[in-house]
């Protein structure tokens, strides 16, 4: 059954396979917890709850609590379509509530001294790149991941990028990220070796994977930020944030995200009203 739900989330529900394995390591964990086998299906909703709880005294927080019952709600959908259940216990299952967490993002003036960061050589030029494609771009950790030569279009100044769900959108480049592109493109071809279709790669020329990819944004992030999450995503958080702040339509800042709806994108509202209101208790006289 969980192969079958695997080909499943892969082939129609075209999902990333970065969010296929979250799916199938939570339902693991749960046929794990429940003591079934990979045949067998808990049809009462009395083993979900054990399992949350179980979870909560664990101290596992609510979000992620909340993210493992998703996939399972995705995999008793799955069963039913396939008529090996009629009813899903998921429907007596209250999901934990879960505060809303502002994304966290880094500060314009964090920026400033990022020129000093880099070296020259093939590595600080690829990491330079990395670091600033996901910043200037917007994109996610595994849309560079999966990214090719062939996406870059150079002449338009443009990138397409392969979303969630195989979803395609154009992003623009600017000129300094075109220019850098082209200073990387050049380092590339002084290696001995190298892979010719993925456009991100490791020192040794082999296509870059997502470890590779977060270690690298970390490591910068650490040397320009104090704040706690240091991850690739907190590049597209910055990335969204700076656009509103600067007074971007949130429509557009949807469509560069890849955002399937606009409730998604006015998170970043929030931290733009923080912005102003403290703008506004630091200048206006009777606040």
């Amino acid at each position: 059954m969980i192969k079958g739900f695997e080909k499943y989330l892969l082939l129609e529900k075209r999902f990333s396979k970065h969010t296929v394995t979250a799916y199938i390591k939570d339902l693991k964990q749960f046929y794990e917890f429940a003591q079934i086998t990979e045949n067998e299906v808990v049809e009462t909703h009395h083993v979900i709850r054990g399992w949350i709880v179980s979870m909560l005294d664990n101290g596992i927080t609510n979000r992620t609590i909340n993210r493992k019952i998703s996939s399972l709600k995705t995999f008793y959908r799955y069963l039913k379509r396939q008529n090996l259940v009629k009813n899903s216990p998921l429907e007596k299952i209250i999901s934990p509530k879960t505060s809303k967490d502002l994304p966290e993002f880094v500060q314009e003036t964090d920026f400033d001294s990022l020129d000093e960061l880099f070296g020259d050589d093939f590595s600080g030029i690829r990491d330079r790149v990395i670091f600033e494609m996901l910043y200037l771009t917007g994109m996610r950790r595994a849309e560079l991941v999966s990214l090719h030569n062939s996406q870059i279009d150079m002449s338009n100044r443009q990138v397409k990028v392969i979303g969630k769900r195989q979803k395609e959108r154009l992003i623009p480049l600017t000129d300094y990220m075109a220019n850098l592109i082209l200073k990387y493109i050049n380092k590339k071809e002084e290696l001995e070796e190298f892979d010719k279709l993925a456009f991100i790669l490791t020192d040794k020329g082999k296509p870059a994977y997502d470890k590779f990819i977060y270690r690298v944004v970390q490591k910068y992030l650490t040397q320009l930020t104090s704040l706690n999450k240091r991850s690739p995503h907190v590049l597209r958080h910055t990335f969204a944030t700076h656009l509103l702040n600067n007074g971007a339509d949130l429509n557009a800042i949807k469509e560069l995200l890849g955002h399937a709806n606009l409730s998604a994108t006015q998170v970043y509202t929030h931290n733009s009203f923080e912005k102003l209101n403290n703008i506004y208790k630091q200048a206006h006289p009777r606040a």
